[in-house]
């Protein structure tokens, strides 16, 4: 099942390369290809940059934080929230699903939960975090989102014809 999330805050938080260890170790940010933290979450996108997200605190709320956090720091942390949008696929389809169309393997031993990475799905950039064993959620430029859904939803009806035509022995 999928369904598209609404109302998450989400920031773009750029480090200073030369105070990545000290801004890490204050805001306790995600490593490679992780996603920690709980409130707000931190999703790595690269080296020196990573995505703030929340469900219950305000962007502003976390900019702010930020800026009294990261005090000394050279950064850089923007609200994105109208600019993503976020889909969360469940259930045990939903690695086959989203697998047909990126080269990123998804399988749950090498795309653990609160593993993420940036990478192609159906050929637009987006974000892609594993919140659970069958949880996965999908970052896009909301510009792309209802092309996002749609394929979505095309991948999905595609797969479970595909599954209703395989024979049982």
């Amino acid at each position: 099942m999928a369904e598209r999330i609404e109302n998450r805050s989400i920031v773009s938080l750029k480090i200073f390369r030369s105070s990545l260890d000290p801004a890490r170790q204050r805001l306790q940010l995600a490593g490679s290809l992780q996603a920690s933290g709980s409130d707000p979450q931190s999703l790595w996108l690269g080296p020196d940059r990573w995505l703030l997200v929340s469900d219950t605190m305000a962007p502003d709320v976390i900019v702010d934080s930020c800026k009294k956090t990261l005090v000394g720091i050279t950064h850089n942390a923007v609200d994105y929230s109208a600019g993503l949008a976020v889909f969360r696929l469940t259930g045990p389809a939903a690695r086959q699903i989203l697998a047909t169309g990126t080269g990123v393997d998804l399988r749950p031993t090498k795309f653990p939960t609160n593993r993420c990475c940036r990478t192609k799905l159906a050929q637009v950039a987006v974000v892609i975090v594993a919140t659970a064993p069958q949880v996965l959620e999908v970052y896009v430029d909301r510009s792309l989102a209802t092309y996002l859904a749609d394929w979505i939803a095309e991948s999905s009806s595609i797969y479970f014809s595909y599954l209703s035509e395989v024979p049982t022995t």
